[in-house]
């Protein structure tokens, strides 16, 4: 089965904004952290600009903090396809870093989500990724 997530982590808890863009899920996330997760829809399979990511980090809350990631993921039957992230980890932009390639995919996302301080075991059974987290069937 086909699994795609598109959107942002924040170790961080802060405030829900009142407006989210259309279709977006604002979810509290216990672990692998305790943050913020918000799930975008709309960006699923897609890697977009780094502005329009800083663009969005900021209408939800993320401009003031110093550690947020956005991250597309496609992954089907266990396997991931796809990764995408940019983000901010103590301060400093990384990214954006894009990759494909079965035999390197895997070895990037665990890359791209240790920047939150998550260890390759707590990426690979990352509990946002389990079907229902979002509120999906």
């Amino acid at each position: 089965m086909t699994y795609q997530f598109a959107g942002f982590f924040c170790p961080f808890r802060i405030e829900r904004p009142t407006t989210l863009p259309a279709e977006a899920v604002w979810r509290e996330i216990a672990r692998p952290f305790v943050g913020i997760g918000v799930r975008l829809p709309e960006f699923v399979g897609k890697s977009p600009e780094t502005q329009a990511i800083q663009d969005l980090a900021n209408s939800l809350g993320f401009g003031g903090l110093n550690m947020w990631l956005y991250l597309s993921y496609d992954c089907w039957g266990g396997r991931i396809d796809f990764v995408y992230g940019y983000g901010l980890a103590n301060g400093k932009t990384f990214g954006p870093v894009e990759e494909s390639a079965l035999d390197a995919v895997e070895d990037t996302y665990i890359s791209i989500m240790s920047r939150l301080g998550i260890t390759a075991e707590e990426a690979l059974r990352f509990p946002p990724f389990e079907r229902g987290f979002w509120g999906e069937s």
